[in-house]
């Protein structure tokens, strides 16, 4: 297992914004897609506890991870996995790793009805701008497609000054956006009613 505190910046564009980041900064970048599969009981515990549980597909590689808040960011508890998942498939808890089943706990998630409930595939472009790394994605989810730029970085206010440094040569204002997990489920209300 691994644990670590993500902090970053994330601003929504739009396609044009995106194609000018992508031709500014990400020219010798190689992109690659990944798949996040989003899991929650049916009735959204963990959404409404600002908790996401994933399992990530990139590459041959599989990894189930838990995000939490955090008093700056999120706490990540990330784990291999072996689980393949398929749309409404639930999750054995026995395929659980244990920190994830103790985190849900602590929120009364009924861990026998863990079920996935839906995808979104990004394709990622990444480059490291000084000790930070700058990503631009190209998501596609419930028939959307959003473009986001995302600033991972180690120090919370030298970090925010020189994202916000980046968006200023495009003139873009900084609004921070929901993460993917909360706009894949709200679009996924939206479909359901």
């Amino acid at each position: 297992m691994a644990t670590n505190n993500e902090i970053e910046f994330k601003q929504l564009l739009s396609e044009t914004q995106y194609t000018q980041l992508k031709e500014a900064y990400f020219q010798q970048a190689t992109p690659f897609t990944q798949t996040n599969y989003y899991i929650d009981t049916p009735d959204f515990v963990l959404k409404e506890h600002l908790f996401a549980l994933r399992i990530r597909e990139k590459d041959d590689s599989l990894e189930m991870t838990l995000k939490v808040p955090a008093e700056v960011g999120l706490l990540e508890h990330n784990f291999e996995t072996t689980i393949r998942p398929k749309m409404n498939d639930v999750l054995d808890p026995n395929d659980v790793p244990q920190d994830i089943i103790d985190e849900l706990k602590s929120i009364d998630a009924d861990i026998e009805r863990l079920t996935v409930l839906g995808s979104l595939t990004t394709q990622r472009m990444e480059v490291p701008l000084d000790e930070n790394l700058l990503v631009l994605d190209r998501s596609e989810y419930l028939d959307m497609t959003d473009y986001e730029l995302e600033f991972e970085v180690e120090n919370h206010d030298k970090g925010r000054k020189e994202f916000e440094r980046i968006l200023n040569q495009f003139n873009i204002d900084y609004h921070e956006p929901d993460n993917k997990v909360k706009r894949f489920f709200d679009r996924k209300s939206e479909l359901l009613n």
